[in-house]
């Protein structure tokens, strides 16, 4: 059973089954889902906010998938959490049973020098992001070959 939050707009009661805020509009995407790609014409035609969970997009700022992810660290250490692709980032947000939970990560797709699919492990994948220092960043995630696609997509249509 889902419980209802505040949305992070208006603070009004918000039931997450729904996709809009019953008062002020906004769109708060949350799930429960291993992986969703969002459907991109849903929100480019709105003026109305956008929040991940509690994260507001930016101006013409559109989510195009999320799902459960694990950055990793070493074959020991890892933080549990969502990985979101935007139009425009890449974010991390660890849930609360993590040692380190407010751990939040972003990064401009702007500052993505390339992704790479790593090591399968049976169900999962691990995705590298390397950025344009060519600092990495693992995260191990359900469909690999489809965010891999997915980044690669979203950085061709910026560049």
């Amino acid at each position: 059973m889902v419980k209802a939050f505040n949305c992070p707009n208006c603070a009004a009661v918000f039931d997450p089954k729904q996709i809009n805020c019953e008062y002020c509009g906004s769109y708060i995407i949350t799930s429960e889902a291993k992986q969703i790609t969002y459907d991109y014409n849903e929100f480019k035609l709105t003026n109305r906010k956008i929040f991940f969970h509690e994260i507001e997009m930016n101006t013409n700022e559109f989510p195009i998938r999320s799902g459960l992810a694990n950055m990793y660290y070493s074959a020991t250490k890892s933080d549990g959490g969502r990985l979101l692709l935007t139009n425009q980032r890449l974010i991390f947000c660890a849930h609360a049973l993590n040692i380190n939970p407010n751990l939040f990560w972003e990064l401009s797709l702007k500052e993505v020098n390339r992704a790479e699919l790593g090591l399968n492990l049976l169900i999962s994948q691990r995705v590298k992001i390397f950025d344009v220092k060519d600092n990495e960043t693992t995260f191990v995630v359900y469909g690999g070959k489809s965010w891999i696609d997915e980044i690669q997509h979203a950085l061709h249509k910026m560049g």
